[in-house]
């Protein structure tokens, strides 16, 4: 799909997923030495026997590698720039400047590129220059603090995870870009934050304080439900089992069989199925009754889930209808018969060694991804084929239209993921219209937070946050007038989205082949937990399955105990930034051949992208990896230690040997040259991390942070509510923007994780109430005159 285009990358670390999704999609990428080491590149682990780096294997594959040195042959780079749509590095914009990166140069070059720049706290603002590593760009998020139990530190997944989610922001964001410039016929400067990028998998917890709803304090393994600690994973025969067992509307009926199917086997009371937890929860949290109720009956679901084993949990909770999946670790998915129905590993060879690795991250009716092979050997820039002087294509270049401005999207998209990805085609000028049922809530709505803290169906915080900006309908698609209305919505369309599973819209006969009869160019994205084929297919349930599955619970606690995270929902805030990049390539290809298409994308498969490196460690080196705190595989120390005061913890990281000699000196320690290699240290972790914590735990939090950060240590508060809207780089990058709501006023959510320096973001309405533009949308959009709108309501169709 992305073809015509030439990528040249800069980067080295884990910030390199931005020019492998680009490559994935069909773009001809081509890496080109970084001139500054990364404080944030992998190494570990290492192909057996070797000094061949697994995160290498798994993440450059797909390009052209170019000997090139850029500072020394300014010439040859300066030529490739000439004939290429994207640069892309991890420089902030003071170090890019120094290294001749400066996006004005670039442009003085190429008035048509776009220059993306990935770094931990943006290209400018008080924390730009911060010493960083994963680790602590994870603590600032506002993600680390929900992660974990509660009588130890908040951890993280034990695959670092931070700067996927930059370069796959980044990755988009491109492509925004792209898309403005072909009308404008000029590039522009994409400025992405991996501490922005990583707060997505906070899942909008981040907006408790500025919105006057209290904050998450206890991690809980899972989070809180007001007062009360979430479980998400429960102990079986062999492993463990991720359930679903949240409280409110959408969660009712799911309960209800899941204690049904306890009570077949005596292990709850009927008082127990016939109980509404969600106003037993709210009453305990709110009235002040007994939490032994709930922690007993947690305890009567433990019990049973541990005389089952994984396969009988999950096959007889499928057949019933329960939100339950097995946590596997790399091996257990592996051997998962969904992957291998739908063909999704591919096939590569590392030096001589057969291997799998995860295959397309979405499937494409016209366009199939071709995948690519193992990483390849550097060549000279002599034979990289040169291309034309890119020029720009429009005259004036004065476009100052937000860039996505007259796409036009139906969204079925529900709950997080979905509107996640439909939320920032809505950020960057799109029109999207929201579908919705009032017999049947989306169940993002009246979830926490609330505004002040006063539950609703329309205060509902998140809800507010992933719809920002849409227009909101209500619609029955059973009913042949509401039908009619979504039909004449198709027609008006560039694309639709879902996230219903695969059966629903082929129930109501709105599938793909239904749609495009009506518009025969329209884009579908379609996007469910497990993808529209294959034996999991109708899997029901979140993102926290789908987390579950594909390994993330299992690589996220301590070794000596059950999973605790990542919080909830985590592929729910990964799998949106796949979306928004297969969107935009389907786009770019249907502006050049008039073909529109079905895109079938599982949350499942884009999220195991995230873990190349331990599925390679385990066929490689018959390693299999399960969590491991915080500690990491490259650094050390390198953990979460605690300061003075209650669940108050700071992240700190000696990313090189030169960190660690000023780490000491900053300790007042002896300098002690049997710990001077990093191979040395990680022999002494846990002595280690026990003189260090109790250093930590008698200092102020900040002023650890401030000592380190100075001192060249890479450091971080881990970071709530409160610290991430306090925070000087988050209200810098204007994190945190103030929407209008109907009922509500004011509220705060979310800005656009990343920046485009001539068509930026417009954000100023929260998200709608439920039908709020019905009216608008039947007058305005579709044109209908008043008789036909009030035969719409007569019909009963906008329901």
């Amino acid at each position: 799909m992305l073809t015509p285009y030439r990528v040249l990358d800069l980067t080295a670390g884990a910030d390199m997923f931005c020019g492998y999704l680009l490559a994935h999609l069909g773009a001809e990428v081509i890496s080109i030495r970084s001139p500054e080491e990364p404080s944030n590149r992998p190494v570990n682990p290492t192909l057996a026997g070797s000094h061949r780096s697994l995160w290498w294997e798994a993440y450059a594959r797909g390009r052209t590698h170019v000997d090139l040195d850029v500072r020394r042959d300014w010439g040859a780079f300066h030529e490739l720039v000439q004939g290429a749509d994207f640069v892309v590095h991890g420089f902030t914009e003071r170090v890019a400047a120094e290294n001749g990166l400066a996006y004005e140069v670039l442009n003085d070059l190429n008035p048509s590129i776009i220059v993306v720049a990935i770094t931990a706290f943006g290209g400018s603002g008080p924390k730009a220059e911060w010493p960083a590593t994963d680790l602590t760009v994870w603590a600032s998020s506002g993600a680390h603090i929900l992660a974990g139990d509660a009588d130890r530190a908040p951890v993280r997944t034990s695959v670092p995870q931070a700067f996927f989610h930059a370069g796959a922001d980044a990755a988009g964001a491109a492509l925004i870009a792209l898309y403005e410039r072909h009308r404008s016929g000029v590039g522009q400067h994409v400025d992405v934050s991996a501490q922005q990028s990583s707060a997505q998998a906070a899942l909008s917890a981040i907006l408790a304080t500025p919105n006057g709803g209290g904050m998450t304090i206890n991690r809980a393994a899972g989070g809180l439900a007001g007062l009360f600690p979430i479980r998400l994973t429960w102990p079986c025969k062999d492993g463990y089992v991720a359930i679903t067992f949240l409280f409110g509307p959408a969660f009712t009926e799911p309960n209800k069989r899941l204690l049904n199917w306890l009570f077949e086997h005596g292990a709850c009371t009927a008082d127990d199925v016939e109980l509404d937890w969600g106003l037993e929860i709210a009453a305990m949290n709110t009235e002040g009754k007994s939490p032994e109720p709930y922690f007993a009956l947690c305890k009567k679901i433990e019990q049973f889930t541990m005389e089952r084993t994984q396969s009988e949990l999950f096959e007889e909770g499928l057949q019933r209808g329960i939100y339950i999946a097995p946590t596997f670790d790399v091996d257990g998915l592996m051997q998962e018969a969904h992957f291998k129905a739908r063909n999704f590993w591919h096939s590569i060879e590392v030096s001589g060694q057969g291997a799998l690795v995860p295959g397309a991250f979405a499937k494409f009716s016209d366009t199939p991804l071709k995948l690519p092979g193992a990483a390849t050997t550097p060549v000279s820039p002599v034979q990289v084929k040169q291309r034309n002087s890119r020029q720009p294509t429009s005259e004036s270049g004065q476009n100052t239209d937000a860039p996505l401005t007259g796409l036009k999207v139906l969204d079925f998209m529900w709950v997080i993921a979905g509107p996640f990805f439909t939320r920032v085609l809505a950020d960057y000028g799109a029109t999207v219209i929201k579908v919705e049922s009032s017999t049947k809530l989306e169940p993002a709505r009246g979830s926490p937070t609330f505004k002040n803290g006063e539950p609703g169906l329309e205060s509902g915080i998140p809800f507010a946050n992933f719809n920002a900006g849409k227009l909101g309908i209500t619609v029955d698609p059973s009913n042949p007038a509401g039908r009619e209305v979504i039909l004449d919505l198709v027609r008006w369309a560039d694309v639709v989205t879902e996230s219903f599973s695969p059966k629903a819209m082929k129930a109501w006969n709105l599938d793909y082949k239904a749609l495009r009869e009506v518009n025969p160019d329209i884009i579908m994205v379609s996007s469910c937990l497990m993808g529209q084929t294959g034996p999991r297919a109708q899997v029901p349930g979140y993102g926290n399955m789908a987390a579950a599955i594909t390994g993330f619970y299992d690589l996220t606690g301590w070794s000596d105990r059950s999973p605790a995270g990542p919080f909830l929902a985590y592929t729910d805030g990964v799998s949106p930034r796949f979306m928004l990049a297969s969107l935009l390539a389907a786009l770019d290809h249907r502006r050049r051949t008039g073909r529109g298409q079905h895109i079938d994308l599982s949350q499942a498969e884009a999220a195991l992208h995230l873990l190349v490196p331990a599925i390679l460690d385990y066929q490689l080196n018959d390693h299999l990896w399960h969590r491991d705190g915080n500690r990491d595989r490259d650094l050390c120390p390198h953990g979460v230690y605690p300061t003075r005061g209650a669940d108050r913890w700071i992240a700190i990281a000696c990313q090189s040997d030169r960190a660690w000699a000023a780490f000491q000196t900053v300790l007042g320690w002896v300098e002690d040259e049997s710990l001077a290699t990093v191979d040395a240290r990680r022999s002494r972790q846990d002595e280690l991390d026990r003189r260090i914590g109790e250093w930590t735990v008698t200092q102020d939090e900040r002023s650890i942070e401030a000592t380190l950060v100075d001192a060249g240590v890479a450091a971080h508060v881990v970071q709530n509510s409160p610290e991430c809207w306090s925070d000087p780089q988050l209200t810098h990058r204007q994190h945190f923007v103030r929407a209008d709501h109907t009922s509500l006023g004011e509220l705060v959510v979310e800005g656009s994780r990343f920046k485009l320096s001539r068509t930026p973001a417009d954000l100023h309405r929260a998200g709608p109430e439920l039908g709020e533009h019905n009216v608008h949308v039947l007058e305005t959009v579709l044109g209908y005159g008043p008789d036909q709108i009030a035969d719409v309501f007569a019909s009963m169709a906008m329901e």
